[in-house]
């Protein structure tokens, strides 16, 4: 298991095609991403686990983000994976794609829709990063789920 590097100590190295690890700021939970597969000409997906419970769906594999009070990590998410076999071939498709903000701590995670992945990084690229992790964490119409 590869540990997966922060640049700035928020902001992760890209990662994937592995079985990764890494810690909260604080060192205080290790966070386990098992690959789990890869579409064809995508990148992988893994398994979240925290304390042995894991979520539904899936991580991407690229990049991780923690917030500035280390409280909480964000990335790619995806709901799972289908497909088909062409020619005797099986390809994937992914069932849908979104953001993941995760509370290691408090073992909880919630998905986000809308905004799209693309629109919130673009948020952060314009240096609002404030509304960034607003949007992620803030409304209480945005269900916390807890970790199985």
């Amino acid at each position: 298991m590869e540990e997966i590097k922060f640049s700035d100590g928020r902001t992760s190295e890209w990662w994937g095609y592995n079985d990764y690890f890494c810690f909260d700021p604080n060192f205080d939970k290790k966070i386990l991403l098992p690959y789990k597969g890869e579409t064809a000409f995508g990148d992988s997906y893994h398994n979240l686990i925290i304390d042995s419970k894991t979520i539904s769906g899936y991580i991407w594999s690229g990049y991780l983000l923690w917030s500035k009070c280390g409280n909480y990590f964000t990335c790619d998410w995806c709901e799972g994976m289908k497909g088909e076999f062409v020619n005797n071939v099986w390809h994937s498709t992914q069932i849908q794609r979104a953001t993941i903000v995760v509370s290691p701590k408090k073992l909880k995670y919630r998905i986000v829709v809308r905004p799209s992945h693309e629109e919130l990084d673009a948020l952060r690229r314009e240096g609002k990063e404030n509304d960034f992790w607003d949007y992620l964490i803030k409304p209480k119409w945005r269900i916390w789920k807890n970790f199985r």
